[in-house]
């Protein structure tokens, strides 16, 4: 930076190429006296004269003073005149540098400015740098909170579970506690109005004292009263007679002084009145000593009575005080029982209290997951629809073709005029297959609509449908590979006999798969062609129904129903429009439930089925109905027996719409006797026990899964299930596996007698 050298001194003008300028300070003569000197003049850049000074003023002022020369004042004004244009220049430049100067100062402030914004800038931007490097840490760190949060909200669902049970387990042990606290209480507040209760008795009885007593002092007050007026009367009498004895005293002096005169005048009269006077006297003297024995007769009684009414005074004083007494202690009593219970209470409340908090927030945990449950829930339940709406598999001809080699007659199990049916090997699974004849179906569209309708319908005790060959009209059915019930009941190729307890459970088993299809919704199923061949046994000897709903006569119809309410119902289609078939549903329905009652009599008797309800009825009125009861099954109880026939007999009523409903009376009756037929026990199924074979009884089978269970929970249908199993069907649910009735709630009770079975099962099992 440039900066004017302002104490520089110039003697003379300074010139250059550019311009003329004066600087510093110019010399100028001045005169002082004779002699002429130049006198240095000093240029401030803070006078407006500019950088030259020419001392005229001198000069000027020395115009009028003596001794001066005017030839010299010419010359140096000459200079002077010269000199103005270079001082207005010189001005100038001088303005000029001053405002380059100015422009230079106000550059450099702005430069400095600019330094200052630079500087700041930079340590904003410093600032932004370690505001970033704090906000991703920050960042970090929210990313290591959010990774602690998805596991944390990981932990919090398994937690929330946790708590759903402990809110299971804390309303229970509340309900109990409540209960608990309420008969407590009850109990309590009836044992002390029972002590109040006799407390008051005590009271009455000895408040009914003490009016006695008291009636009994008015009485003897009264009757003191009555004495002392009696004693006062007769205080009054002895005075009287105590004045007349007096009187008869002077009287007496008197007879004595008139004795004496007239003893002298009249000895015989007056020995006469001296005798009579004397008898007078001695009878008023009596009487005065009379009643002077009355009366103190009367003063010692009333002596002995006052003592009375003192004595019964202190007996009701000592009563009074006893009775406060026992009123105090039991007031105390109470008092210290009511305070008692009042702790009781206000703990019993404060602990409610704590359980209620406690239970709400445990409710606001598990209310944070209920959504995300409810969602699971929702998609659980869309794939669970998904799947129940998803076809049973389709098998090729081929398929079935080869699984029986050909449909060869070594496979074929059984052929009837509408189908025949084969067992085969397909995709790794025993299967049987069902091959109808063409003429048998109604058409391809029947038959689609009846295998959508069929592979809907699961039940433990329904033979499952595997799939189907549209093309061909067969279908494909889960092979049971233990025959019918008719084979095991006739005791083909030396099959050990059913006991009474395996025919109830399989009674109970049908009448829960009747009941399951009846209840259908949203139209009701029936079998149509019922019988004990086509009651299958799987490998567990778990009954199963077959032959379920292919429509065999296309051409039935109501009427014809009607007419022939038990001709052609075998095979009749089950599935109907509900406005014009409704009645040949019902009908048929109808049948399912006398096929039913004659099955039930068949399993009792083991006799064929014809006539059977005529026999057993004929039995049941001749009271003979042990002797008809199948020897075979052991020993029935004949309460059980005779129960069961009633049921067979009231399903095979001739009388159309007045038959039982399997879903109501005819299960409850029927579950309570397989209750009673003790079927959890861990005997054999069969009579003959020695069969070698090992697997397990069919109760140990879970009806779900199809497993031996490890964990049976008893549901409110009656059913024995295994519990991750029941609870599964629960959470989309709340109809009965066996029945399709809506179950009464959906508490679980463990069945511990079962679950000891099961592993003492196992350990045999194991040890073999």
């Amino acid at each position: 930076m440039i900066t004017p050298d302002w104490g520089m001194t110039v003697y003379g003008p300074s010139r250059t190429d550019d311009d003329v300028s004066f600087s510093g300070t110019v010399d100028l003569p001045q005169s002082t006296g004779d002699t002429h000197e130049l006198t240095p003049v000093v240029h401030s850049p803070a006078q407006e004269s500019g950088n030259v000074y020419l001392l005229l003023a001198s000069a000027y002022s020395q115009e009028d003073e003596p001794g001066v020369d005017e030839d010299m004042y010419e010359k140096f004004q000459d200079p002077c005149t010269e000199a103005k244009p270079f001082k207005d220049e010189a001005e100038d430049k001088s303005n000029k540098i001053h405002k380059t100067e100015m422009d230079l100062l106000s550059a450099l402030q702005r430069i400095k400015d600019l330094e200052d914004s630079y500087l700041h800038e930079v340590s904003q931007r410093k600032e932004i740098e370690k505001t970033l490097a704090r906000q991703r840490l920050e960042f970090d760190e929210i990313r290591r909170q959010r990774c602690t949060l998805a596991d944390e909200l990981q932990d919090s669902n398994k937690h929330n579970l946790m708590l759903e049970q402990l809110i299971t387990q804390i309303k229970s042990a509340v309900k109990e506690h409540v209960e608990e606290i309420t008969d407590h209480f009850v109990k309590q507040a009836c044992e002390e109005s029972k002590k109040r209760q006799k407390i008051e008795m005590d009271l009455l009885t000895t408040l009914q004292r003490v009016k006695e007593v008291e009636s009994l002092l008015r009485n003897e007050k009264e009757h003191r009263e009555y004495m002392e007026e009696k004693v006062a009367r007769q205080r009054t009498e002895i005075e009287e007679t105590k004045r007349q004895r007096d009187k008869l005293y002077y009287d007496l002096q008197s007879l004595k002084e008139q004795k004496f005169r007239l003893e002298q005048l009249d000895m015989s009269e007056e020995t006469n009145r001296r005798r009579k006077a004397e008898k007078d006297l001695l009878s008023y003297l009596q009487k005065i000593k009379d009643l002077e024995h009355q009366q103190i007769h009367q003063v010692k009684e009333q002596e002995t009575m006052k003592e009375t009414v003192a004595r019964q005074k202190e007996e009701i004083q000592a009563t009074k005080r006893k009775l406060h007494e026992i009123h105090g202690k039991h007031m105390t009593e109470i008092n210290s029982v009511v305070k008692a219970h009042e702790e009781k209470l206000a703990n019993s409340k404060q602990l409610l209290q704590e359980l209620q908090a406690k239970y709400d927030k445990l409710l606001n945990e598990r209310d944070t997951a209920v959504t995300e449950a409810k969602e699971l829930r929702h998609k659980n339940k869309q794939r669970a629809l998904a799947a129940a709406e998803t076809p049973n598999m389709e098998f090729s001809f081929v398929e079935l073709k080869k699984a029986t080699k050909g449909f060869d007659e070594e496979f074929k199990i059984s052929e009837d005029g509408f189908a025949s049916i084969y067992k085969g090997f397909i995709r790794n699974t025993n299967v049987a297959i069902k091959l109808f004849h063409p003429r048998s179906l109604k058409g391809q569209a029947t038959f689609y609509k009846e295998v959508a309708v069929l592979s809907r319908v699961r039940h433990p005790n329904l033979v499952t449908l595997l799939g189907a060959c549209p093309d061909d009209f067969a279908l494909v059915y889960e092979f049971l590979p233990n025959g019918s019930l008719e084979d095991w009941l006739s005791c083909k190729k030396n099959k050990p006999p059913m006991t009474w307890k395996v025919r109830t459970r399989i009674i109970g088993e049908i009448c829960s798969a009747l009941a399951f299809i009846h209840s259908h919704k949203p139209y009701p199923i029936v079998h149509g062609d019922l019988s004990m061949g086509n009651i299958l046994l799987d490998a567990n000897f778990v009954s199963k129904l077959g032959d379920l709903g292919i429509c065999h006569n296309p051409d039935i119809t109501t009427s014809s129903l009607q007419h022939h309410p038990t001709k052609n119902l075998k095979g009749a289609l089950p599935y109907m429009d509900q406005g014009e078939f409704k009645p040949a549903r019902e009908l048929m329905q109808w049948s399912d439930v006398n096929s039913f009652g004659i099955i039930i009599l068949r399993l009792l008797t083991g006799r064929p089925k014809h006539r059977i309800g005529e026999i057993v009825e004929e039995a049941m009125e001749k009271g003979n109905l042990h002797s008809i009861i199948d020897a075979s099954a052991g020993d029935w109880p004949f309460v059980q027996a005779n129960q069961m026939a009633h049921i067979g007999l009231r399903c095979i009523n001739l009388s159309w719409g007045r038959q039982p409903d399997l879903t109501g009376e005819v299960w409850e009756e029927i579950e309570q006797l397989m209750k009673a037929a003790c079927l959890t026990t861990g005997r054999s199924q069969f009579a003959s026990s020695s069969s070698g074979n090992a697997s397990p009884p069919s109760y140990f089978i879970c009806p779900i899964f199809q497993e031996v269970m490890s964990d049976p929970q008893m549901a409110a249908d009656g059913f024995t299930y295994e519990a991750e199993a029941i609870r599964g069907w629960l959470e989309g649910a709340d109809t009965s596996p066996m029945t399709n009735l809506r179950l009464a709630h959906r508490k679980l009770t463990p069945n511990k007698a079962l679950r000891s079975a099961i592993l003492e099962w196992r350990q045999k099992q194991h040890g073999g």
